[in-house]
């Protein structure tokens, strides 16, 4: 061997080498990279800033659910928004003995003082009790209102609402199991 020429070097990967082909790899397979003619490509913006021949798809929300409105079969005339709130979200899912389980969240500039009287009023005239005290853990109000309507198998509706105050708003939250909409005086 002369002075100049170096000694051939192993062709071997060292582990590092290894690791970041192996780390490639995985990328390419779980990102669904495609072949060079573009079958199998994955969807999502062009690269190069064009618009993509695929178009993205938005996720599909359960049939039960609505945003920004009321889903189909949801109890307003019971548990519809005090006036000047917004809805958000909501679902109605029937359930077994003619119940409808419910969640509901809207937005509103009213007091959680003023969203939990006017439940609570609506509530009452429909024949549910209120729950003694509920703690309201970090909510700015929280309470639960049950009623058993008399059928052939007694059924227990549950209400709980819970209002969070972020300073400008109260974001209000809904849920539980009560009888498909229609009369609300408890019958």
């Amino acid at each position: 061997m002369s002075s100049t020429s170096r000694p051939r070097a192993d062709r071997t990967p060292g582990p590092a080498a290894r690791a970041v082909a192996t780390a490639a790899l995985v990328a390419c397979l779980v990102s669904g990279c495609g072949t060079a003619d573009g079958h199998g490509a994955a969807s999502g913006p062009d690269p190069t800033g064009g618009p993509s021949d695929v178009p993205t798809a938005l996720p599909s929300f359960d049939p039960s659910s609505a945003v920004g409105d009321y889903a189909q079969g949801f109890p307003t005339g019971l548990l519809g928004a005090p006036k000047k709130a917004t809805v958000l979200a909501s679902s109605a899912l029937p359930a077994e003995d003619g119940l409808v389980e419910v969640s509901l969240n809207l937005a509103t500039n009213q007091s959680a003082r003023k969203v939990m009287a006017s439940y609570a009023r609506r509530l009452d005239e429909a024949g549910f009790a209120e729950a003694d005290e509920v703690p309201a853990s970090g909510l700015a109000a929280r309470s639960v209102f049950t009623r058993t309507r008399d059928t052939k198998k007694a059924a227990v509706e549950t209400v709980l609402i819970g209002v969070l105050d972020d300073g400008e708003r109260r974001l209000v939250s809904l849920s539980g199991t009560v009888a498909a909409d229609g009369p609300t005086d408890g019958s």
